[in-house]
C-alpha cells in the first residue's frame, strides 16, 4: 500500500469511526436524563459486541480468507470498539448500574480498548503480537470478575454471569495465543463465534425483554 493509499484511508475510517461515534454519543447523552433499567444500558453495547465477534469469529473460520476480508473485519471491529465509549461513559457518570457501575464499566473499558487497536491493526495490516500479549492479560482479569460474581452467591443470574466471563476468559487467552503464532485459527474461530452468540447475542436479547421475561437477568 502506497503512502498516500494508506493516508487516504486512515482519512475515511477516521470520519467513519467520528460518525459512529457521534450518533451514539446523542443516544448515551439522551439516556443520562432518564433513569434506565440495568439492561437498557447493557443490552446496545452487547448487541455491538455480537457484531464484532461474529465477523472476527467467521474470519478465522476462513484461514485461507477466501471469503472473509482482514480489513472489512477490522472496519467493523473499530466502529464497535469506538462506539462502546460514549455508552461508558454514560454510564460512570450517571452510575447507570448502581454500585457495580465502576466494576462493570472497568471490564467493558478493557474491551472497548482491545476492540478499538484489533480494528486498527487489522485494518492496516500492522503486527498483532504486542497485542496478544494484552489479551491474555485482559483474559485473566476477566477470571477475577468471573470468580467474584461465583463468589458472591449461589443464585441462578450470578452463576450464568460466572460461565459468561469464563467463557471471555478462554476466548481472550486462546486469541492472544493466536496472536504471537501459537495457537490453531480455527479453533479460536469456534470459541469466538461461541462466545458471541452466549455470551452477547443471547444475553443481549434476553436484557431486551420485559421485566419478569430476563430469564437467568
Amino acid at each position: 500500500m502506497g503512502r498516500t493509499s494508506f493516508l487516504l484511508n486512515g482519512f475515511l475510517m477516521l470520519l467513519l469511526s467520528l460518525a459512529g461515534v457521534a450518533v451514539f454519543c446523542d443516544y448515551a447523552s439522551a439516556a443520562l436524563s432518564t433513569p434506565q433499567p440495568v439492561g437498557k444500558w447493557i443490552a446496545p453495547i452487547i448487541f455491538l459486541g455480537a457484531f464484532a465477534l461474529l465477523s472476527q469469529g467467521f474470519m478465522h473460520l476462513d484461514p485461507q480468507r477466501k471469503k472473509a476480508n482482514e480489513k472489512t473485519v477490522g472496519v467493523i471491529t473499530l466502529v464497535v470498539g469506538l462506539m462502546w465509549w460514549p455508552f461508558l461513559i454514560a454510564m460512570i457518570y450517571a452510575q447507570g448500574l448502581g454500585l457495580i457501575t465502576n466494576f462493570v464499566t472497568g471490564l467493558a473499558g478493557m474491551y472497548a480498548f482491545f476492540f478499538t487497536v484489533l480494528g486498527i491493526l487489522e485494518i492496516f495490516s500492522l503486527p498483532k503480537k504486542s497485542l496478544g500479549g494484552i489479551a491474555i492479560l485482559i483474559g485473566w482479569s476477566t477470571l477475577a470478575y468471573a470468580l467474584f460474581w461465583l463468589l458472591n452467591g449461589l443464585k441462578v443470574s450470578w452463576v450464568y454471569h460466572f460461565s459468561i466471563a469464563f467463557v471471555w476468559f478462554v476466548a481472550m487467552n486462546l486469541a492472544g495465543l493466536l496472536m504471537q503464532g501459537r495457537m490453531n485459527e480455527k479453533l479460536v474461530g469456534w470459541v469466538v463465534t461461541f462466545a458471541a452468540l452466549y455470551t452477547f447475542a443471547i444475553p443481549a436479547i434476553l436484557w431486551s425483554m420485559p421485566a419478569g421475561m430476563q430469564g437467568p437477568f
